[in-house]
């Protein structure tokens, strides 16, 4: 362990791993927005911002970790953003946006380096994690540099079991980069500013208004504020039969500046795990003041893949649920009286 530096932290934790190659290990670890498959204190680690694996983009983190009042446990959380990847060199860099656990000036680079047979097969891998911080208070360097140690380790572990779990008895080796389903839709509203369109955007419940389910209707929380929740109902045929569907969803994160938000699914009938999506609003032209010059909503996602269907069906029902929302947008826009 390095010493500290002009008043910062700085610390190096290493583990070996002698049953994977560093390709494999990569492939696990740049997916940033599911560590917590990995880390062993996470319970949940989702984006709330951007494009899982792009520079920028945001996740975030929360379980019983690293506590900044000593050993004792706490639901702890973070924020998180994603600085830098390099996928030849097999490494990433983050850095803390936010957190409740003490950090200040956090940031950190994970990097896969090939074994002794240099990363043939044969000889394993490297996982080195890096991290300076500010000083954080109730804690000594060497601690919280065991902290990730005891926690890297076990990650080396569980990540080892995930590949010698991912050969089928013949050798072949099924693609863990195909667990998670990502995808962007836009539509663009041309008669009205951004900043109109994101003032009926950010009523996160009153969805109904512009998509087309039955009902949407506030669940618990404030609203305009991260934790909202939203409880979402349509109608659907099956056979000769007319099913309820419905949906669980809390709003992760909001910014009316950027003019964006993010909410994930809790629960719902609808065959869906885990999804987390962004809807944001961008100015076509001048400043997306209500200029009606026109403006783009862009939906991204990030899900597991959904029963009963494809990701060509799931992405056509964005795309055309998203259709339906720009449309509906616009009329209300150009009706003589708005309600």
């Amino acid at each position: 362990m390095e010493q500290d530096k002009q008043q910062r932290w700085e610390g190096k934790v290493s583990a070996q791993l002698r049953n994977a190659t560093a390709d494999q290990i990569w492939l696990l670890l740049k997916d940033f927005f599911n560590f917590h498959k990995w880390f062993p204190s996470l319970s949940t680690c989702y984006g709330v911002h951007g494009c899982n694996g792009e520079p920028g983009c945001i996740r975030y983190c929360a379980g019983f970790s690293i506590s900044s009042h000593g050993s004792e446990k706490s639901v702890s959380w973070s924020k998180e953003r994603l600085v830098a990847i390099d996928h030849v060199d097999r490494s990433l860099s983050y850095e803390i946006t936010d957190c409740n656990i003490g950090f200040k000036s956090y940031k950190s680079t994970i990097k896969v380096v090939p074994g002794v047979n240099g990363g043939d097969g044969q000889g394993g891998c490297v996982i080195h994690w890096f991290f300076t911080v500010d000083p954080v208070e109730g804690w000594a360097l060497e601690d919280l540099a065991n902290k990730y140690d005891v926690g890297l380790q076990s990650m080396a572990i569980k990540m080892e079991d995930e590949i010698a779990n991912s050969v089928d008895p013949e050798g072949a080796e099924r693609s863990m980069a195909e667990e998670k389903w990502e995808g962007k839709a836009s539509v663009e509203v041309g008669n009205s500013g951004a900043d109109q369109v994101w003032s009926l955007i950010e009523d996160f419940c009153n969805l109904h208004k512009w998509l087309p389910i039955d009902t949407c209707s506030q669940v618990e929380g404030v609203a305009g504020q991260p934790g909202l929740i939203r409880h979402c109902t349509f109608t659907a045929r099956d056979g000769d039969e007319t099913k309820v569907l419905w949906a669980k969803e809390k709003l992760v994160e909001i910014d009316p500046i950027q003019r964006y938000l993010s909410y994930e699914i809790l629960d719902n009938n609808l065959g869906m795990g885990s999804y987390v999506a962004t809807m944001r609003v961008l100015p076509i032209n001048g400043d997306g003041s209500n200029d009606g010059r026109g403006c783009q909503i862009q939906w991204s996602f990030v899900c597991d893949p959904v029963q009963g269907q494809t990701f060509q069906e799931f992405m056509s029902y964005i795309e055309s649920s998203l259709q339906f929302m720009g449309n509906k947008m616009e009329s209300h826009f150009s009706a003589p009286t708005q309600q």
